[in-house]
């Protein structure tokens, strides 16, 4: 089924083709958008009934995929709760493996992929030694992080850099720091060395903590995706994320290069990193260019058809 190539006739669509793919555990439903579109006009609508875990296919977003007059193709993404993401880097892994296992791209050239905020350049290299999946890793130039206050967006004076900030919310019982990053959409990045009383992040309570973080509009005006990190090594770290419009996942492909720049601004890691996620591992690097580079899996899980 070669989701982008399929043309669709002019009757009233009753079923959508679909395909599931996961990124180290962060699950997307692959459409594409000119099916989808003659399917249902309320993408916000059908992304929440298509992402329910009990009731739909069950997700982490609804991604389109389409044909772009300024890169190869275009991806949109929309939140289980019907928000649309402005940028998502294991989805973009997964749309490099969903063109490329349909013949749609060459894998031996860079693939440009529109979003809504940039375009993303991605290219298929051989997995690292740690990996058990042998199939090609997809590795995403993610570009510049964007860290001035004013452009993640963190309110505040001035336009520096947010650098381990004081961050007190209502609710929330600790004082904690963070740094601020946007890839395209907002991160706030938690060292561990900045929690009191917790120093390892699998005993943070995110389910308690993320929600507050995320909607605490006061300091985040377009809310925030939050990820919280242990150092294991200066090369090692182990991440948990709370994602903004779909709660806790098993990993964030842009909280994770997030990540690596917030090591390279608080000194608190190295360049390049190798980062757990609770889904798997993925690889950062942050170059001399200053572009940071993602790379890592992507797994095809099942396709089928949404009924209307």
């Amino acid at each position: 089924m070669r989701l982008i190539m399929h043309t669709p006739d002019h009757r009233s669509l009753r079923s959508l083709p679909f395909e599931k793919w996961h990124g180290t555990g962060n699950d997307f439903i692959l459409c594409s958008e000119s099916v989808t579109g003659q399917f249902m006009k309320d993408i916000a609508t059908l992304a929440q009934k298509m992402c329910a875990r009990h009731f739909g296919i069950g997700s982490d977003g609804l991604i389109l995929v389409g044909k772009s007059d300024k890169a190869d193709f275009k991806m949109r993404m929309w939140n289980p709760d019907g928000s649309e993401s402005e940028m998502c880097g294991n989805g973009m892994r997964c749309v490099g493996a969903h063109l490329k296992s349909h013949n749609l791209v060459n894998i031996s050239s860079t693939v440009k992929i529109e979003t809504l905020k940039r375009i993303i350049g991605l290219n298929f290299i051989d997995p690292p030694d740690f990996s058990n999946d042998r199939s090609p890793w997809i590795r995403l130039d993610m570009g510049v992080p964007v860290v001035n206050r004013r452009d993640i967006p963190i309110s505040g004076d001035g336009n520096s850099p947010v650098i381990n900030e004081s961050l007190v919310i209502p609710g929330l019982s600790v004082e904690l720091k963070f740094t601020g990053v946007n890839f395209g959409n907002p991160h706030a990045v938690i060292f561990m060395n900045d929690v009191p009383g917790i120093s390892m992040v699998d005993e943070i309570p995110l389910s308690e903590w993320g929600p507050l973080i995320e909607n605490y509009v006061g300091k985040f005006p377009n809310r925030i995706n939050v990820e919280f990190v242990e150092v294991i090594a200066p090369g090692h770290v182990k991440m948990r994320v709370w994602e903004r419009g779909a709660g806790i996942t098993l990993s964030c492909g842009s909280g994770v290069a997030a990540i690596q720049a917030a090591c390279h601004l608080t000194g608190n890691a190295s360049d390049r990193l190798r980062v757990d996620v609770p889904g798997g591992s993925l690889i950062t690097e942050y170059s001399d260019s200053g572009h940071v580079y993602l790379t890592g899996p992507a797994t095809q899980v099942f396709s089928g058809e949404w009924l209307e």
